[in-house]
């Protein structure tokens, strides 16, 4: 038995042609990277949306952990400072849901500003907040001088 040459392993390309380098690893590492760059895009773009229940739909969802936003009902701010509690209400076009917070009522809450709530509707109709969040108003007006 004869050792092959090396030519006969590896025959020379014919004269006139040229050997292309082998593009499928390159293709395959590229759709590798973009499929992870999708991948980390779609998880933080998930992650970072944030959806809010109305009144009106949180009535159906009694017992169920919601987040609930809604405006705060003008005049429904009452703060019991030897229980610790807040107590208000928040209404859409259609229906009015009374909030009960055990906690410090955030500086921002105000007569109809936008308040958000995380908990659960009780079935006497009155939601239990373990979160509290006030929204800042979007537009500030300066005040006016009378003279």
């Amino acid at each position: 038995m004869s050792i092959p040459d090396s030519d006969e392993l590896f025959p020379t390309v014919p004269e006139g042609f040229e050997r292309r380098p082998n593009r499928v690893p390159i293709a395959i590492l590229g759709v590798g990277v973009l499929a992870a760059l999708f991948a980390v895009g779609y998880t933080m773009f998930t992650r970072s949306v944030v959806y809010y229940q109305t009144p009106t739909e949180v009535l159906s969802m009694q017992g169920e952990e919601v987040r609930l936003a809604g405006a705060v009902v003008d005049g429904s701010i009452a703060v019991d400072a030897t229980t610790g509690t807040v107590t208000f209400a928040v209404a859409d076009d259609r229906t009015t849901i009374p909030i009960v917070y055990h906690g410090a009522a955030p500086d921002t809450l105000r007569d109809e500003g936008e308040a958000v709530v995380e908990g659960a509707l009780g079935s006497d109709g009155v939601f239990q907040a373990d979160t509290l969040i006030a929204k800042c108003p979007s537009k500030f007006q300066a005040k006016t001088t009378e003279s």
